[in-house]
Formats: C-alpha cells, sequence, structure tokens
C-alpha cells in the first residue's frame, strides 16, 4: 500500500515538475524581449535642421549657372528677377591633370594638384560664392527687415590683381552682404563697377523690402573729368523750341521693354522720353551744369514726375555725365524730325 503511494507521488511530481520550469524559462525569456531598449540611431541618415526654411527660401532665391566669355558663372535670382552673377577665375591646365599616359622614361609625374589649393578652388567656385549670398537673403527676408539698412559704399581699388579694379560694399545694417568688383558684378552688366553696384543695391532694396532706390554711392570720391568722344554737333535745322528743366534717365532695368511707340528699349541707344513731343521728334539736351550736350530721338512717354522734363537713355545720360547723381539741369531745343 505504502509503495502504492510512493508511485502516485511519483507520477505527480513528474506530471506536475517538467511544465514548471517550462514556465519559468518562458517567463525569463519574455521579460529579457521586454525591456525597454535604448534609441535607435540610423546610421547615415541626416536630417537638415533647416530643412523647412531651405524649402521655402526656394521660391526666393534661385542660382542658375551659365558659361561667360569662357568661365563658368553662377547668377542670384531673387523672385525670378536676375540680379548678381558670380564670374569664376580661370584654372591652369597643368595644374588638374590627372595622369600623364605612356610615360615612357618613367619620370616622376605629378598627379593631381590638391592639398592647399582645393581651398581656392572652393573660395572662388561662383555657385559657392553665389549659395553665400543667397543665404543671406533668405535670412532678411525671411526676418522681414527694412530694406532701407540695405546701403552701398565705395572701399577703394583692388591692388591684389596686376589690374587694378574698384570695389563696392553692399551692406545690411553695416554688415556686408556682398563685394562688388571685376568677379562679382550686375547680372545684366554696364560694364561701370559704380553703376553694377548701384543698381545691384537697388534692386535688392526694391526686392527684399520694396525700399526706394539709392541716388549715389557712399564714400565715392569726386571722378577726375575725363575727356569723352562727344557727338558732333550737325546742324539739323532751326531751333523750333527751348525749354528748360530737370532731366533724368532710365535704368538698366528696363533693357528690352516695350516703349510708348512699340520698339524694343535700347539702353545705350540715344533715345528719350517726352510727355508732349512727337514721336520720332529729335532735340539737342545740354547739360547746364557741366555743357556737354547730346541729340536724342523722341521714342517714349514721360517723365511723370513733378519738375522733370526730359527722360534720356542710360547712353545719352553718360555722355551728359548725370549718371552719378541720376538728374541734371538742363536745357532742351527742338530740332524737328
Amino acid at each position: 500500500m505504502n509503495q502504492r503511494y510512493i508511485w502516485i507521488v511519483v507520477l505527480f511530481t513528474t506530471l506536475l515538475g517538467i511544465p514548471s520550469v517550462g514556465r519559468a524559462q518562458t517567463t525569463k525569456q519574455t521579460a529579457s524581449a521586454s525591456m525597454p531598449s535604448s534609441d535607435v540611431v540610423k546610421v547615415g541618415e541626416y536630417q537638415s535642421p533647416v530643412e523647412n526654411s531651405a524649402s521655402n527660401a526656394a521660391a526666393i532665391t534661385e542660382i542658375r549657372t551659365h558659361n561667360q566669355a569662357g568661365r563658368q558663372t553662377a547668377t542670384l535670382y531673387i523672385r525670378k528677377i536676375p540680379v548678381i552673377s558670380f564670374v569664376g577665375k580661370s584654372v591652369a591646365t597643368e595644374e588638374t591633370k590627372v595622369g600623364v599616359i605612356n610615360n615612357i622614361d618613367r619620370t616622376p609625374t605629378k598627379v593631381a594638384a590638391i592639398g592647399a589649393s582645393t581651398d581656392n578652388a572652393a573660395a572662388n567656385d561662383p555657385v559657392q560664392r553665389a549659395t553665400v549670398v543667397a543665404a543671406k537673403i533668405n535670412q532678411l527676408i525671411q526676418d522681414k527687415v527694412d530694406a532701407n539698412k540695405i546701403t552701398v559704399s565705395w572701399t577703394g581699388e583692388n591692388s591684389q590683381n596686376q589690374k587694378s579694379s574698384p570695389r563696392y560694399i553692399i551692406k545690411f545694417n553695416e554688415q556686408e552682404l556682398v563685394k562688388i568688383d571685376g568677379d562679382t558684378i550686375l547680372a545684366d552688366t554696364t560694364k561701370d563697377p559704380a553703376i553694377d553696384a548701384l543698381q545691384a543695391t537697388n534692386r535688392l532694396r526694391r526686392l527684399i523690402g520694396n525700399a526706394s532706390p539709392l541716388k549715389e554711392i557712399a564714400d565715392l570720391p569726386q571722378r577726375i573729368a575725363m575727356p569723352i568722344a562727344l557727338p558732333k554737333q550737325i546742324a539739323i535745322g532751326p531751333v523750333l523750341l527751348t525749354m528748360n528743366g530737370k532731366a533724368s534717365w532710365y535704368g538698366y532695368d528696363g533693357s528690352g521693354n516695350r516703349t510708348a511707340t512699340g520698339e524694343r528699349y535700347k539702353p545705350e541707344g540715344m533715345t528719350a522720353a517726352h510727355r508732349s513731343l512727337p514721336f520720332g521728334t529729335r532735340v539737342r539736351v545740354t547739360n547746364t551744369r557741366n555743357g556737354r550736350s547730346v541729340i536724342v530721338r523722341i521714342n517714349d512717354r514721360g517723365p511723370f514726375i513733378r519738375g522733370r522734363i526730359i527722360d534720356l537713355s542710360a547712353g545719352a545720360a553718360r555722355v551728359l555725365g548725370m549718371m552719378g547723381r541720376g538728374i541734371a539741369p538742363v536745357r532742351i531745343e527742338v530740332l524737328g524730325r
């Protein structure tokens, strides 16, 4: 009888003991699997903190590359209007050779010129330079700054190159935005660095905060009057009418736009706008401040600002020596057609 009870105890121990061990092991494994894990870091995945601002800025600024006289050029557009072009420097071909093939005499060959030249190449890269300026402009637009604080000043001659060139600096609130020099120019350059600097500044003022244009460059030294080839005065006929007043001149921004006659405005053409003279009328305009004169043809209407009687093309304004001031006192002699 006792032996029978012993076998019953052994049987129950065998049946109940094994599942208990199994359950303990399962619980242990489940517990270890449910322990909190550390944050997962995805190696190689990068999320830029400025991704949103960059996508918003893309609608404001744009950089387009092209070739200009054999040099890579990056033009900065603001609100789809070209403003400043960054021209790249020429690179010596010897320093960019990757290798030499069929080197028979087995002399040492320079494979590549990297190192210090890499930094110079990055600094001279027009796209890189344009990107830096675009980032500054994007920030100004996002901050809704007062564009009246955008100014331009003359900083002297750049004598680092063999041929010195004047340099102008465009600032916001006395902080540099961009320098205008031989390698950084107005998108539709006038070939005159002073005019390029002033027009680039005025475009930035208008496109960033709709500020009124500046009329002159700060710290610009008085230019020495240089003799220029003036057009010969041709006697077309008797003077039909004489009037006095102030003259202004068209900017280069309107280049290619149609005038009141339907023809396209050419900045270097000898044309002008008058409120009432018939189209095609030729007039002699004399700058009474310096005595210079030029004959222009009326092909547009304007100016519509009180006190001004004629609006001259850029080419005519240059002959009269009035580009720096923007306006000049003039005498107009109507010569007929």
